[in-house]
């Protein structure tokens, strides 16, 4: 028995210690870029990481906070992130080098699927003066984080209507630009958000507020002809105190990427997780903006390559793939 144990022990360190090597180097540690404590952009990172990371035990998976989808996508070329939450504007434009993103191609980066829409909602009290899109002359406006695609897509749409030189530009978000509504520090502030969010819910419940209708604005100057990747949007009256009439407005849609060098399959198997029937319902139970992901918005908004492992994943279901969808 002594002999035994002595021939066949070393066999089993070693096929014990390659196991466990091989366990470690399967291991993978990989960041998901969200956005501003409180926003959209980080209750979807989160909702996602987290599930991933339950579904896949060699996946551990940080949630880097950010200024939102510009800087997500500029740190994903740099390599500091693997995945994040954009805005499908942001990410065409910086994958064709176009706008804010000219110093690009940002080529390391590619799509999987639609989140939710990101609904533009450019919030004022009552009795500010405000009660138009041209009223904003003059005034102080939050119009996000610098840099951030909440920030950028008002700024679009400013200086398409020739307002940005008009106002009074401030850069900050969510919370923080509802308290500093509220504490009379801005005059109005804007918001690239799911429909209903708790930022604009703090203001209306604690205030009251007013949602302000910049649909014709948009229309009138060309905004939809100059950036084809937004479309209009209602907001339904009612959906916050105090907002009766329907808000007529417009919308991009906020997308989950990954960097193009990612594994295929790997990529495959997350997207399958999360867009089957128990990861949808594990993201309703995270926020119910995530209540259009699924097959019928799969691809909303989407005109950049998405990642051959989603693509596959998408065929497999039977989404109909835009050719400027295509690796």
């Amino acid at each position: 028995m002594h002999t035994f144990l002595r021939t066949v022990l070393p066999f089993v360190l070693v096929a014990v210690l390659a196991l466990s090597s091989g366990a470690v180097a399967q291991r993978q540690f990989l960041s998901i870029g969200g956005g501003f404590v409180g926003g959209t952009f980080n209750v979807f990172a989160a909702g996602m990481g987290d599930y991933l990371s339950q579904q896949f035990p060699n996946l551990n998976i940080t949630v880097e906070g950010s200024a939102g989808s510009a800087e997500n996508i500029r740190r994903m070329q740099g390599g500091e992130m693997e995945m994040a939450v954009a805005f499908a504007g942001d990410a065409f434009l910086a994958y064709n080098a176009q706008a804010e993103f000219d110093d690009g191609p940002y080529d390391n980066i590619r799509a999987v699927g639609f989140l939710y829409g990101a609904v533009s909602q450019l919030v004022t009290l009552q009795g500010s003066g405000i009660e138009s899109f041209d009223d904003l002359a003059g005034k102080r406006i939050a119009l996000g984080s610098a840099g951030s695609g909440t920030h950028l897509s008002i700024e679009r749409l400013l200086r398409q209507a020739d307002m940005f030189d008009q106002i009074e530009p401030v850069f900050v978000a969510g919370q923080a630009a509802s308290d500093q509504l509220k504490d009379g520090q801005i005059d109005a502030y804007h918001a690239l958000l799911g429909v209903p969010n708790a930022t604009l819910v703090d203001t209306t419940t604690s205030r009251d507020a007013h949602v302000i209708s910049t649909l014709d604005a948009a229309t009138e100057s060309g905004f939809f002809e100059t950036y084809p990747f937004y479309s209009a949007f209602t907001i339904p009256g009612g959906t916050y105190r105090g907002v009766a009439d329907d808000v007529l407005t417009w919308r991009d849609a906020g997308i989950w990427i990954v960097s193009a060098d990612m594994d295929d399959d790997l990529v495959y198997d997350m997207t399958k997780a999360i867009y089957e029937e128990a990861g949808l319902e594990h993201m309703m139970r995270v926020t119910n903006v995530a209540r259009e992901m699924g097959l019928e918005n799969a691809l909303s908004g989407i005109a950049m390559p998405l990642h051959p492992g989603a693509l596959r994943y998408w065929e497999e279901v039977g989404v109909a793939i835009p050719d400027n969808a295509r690796p």
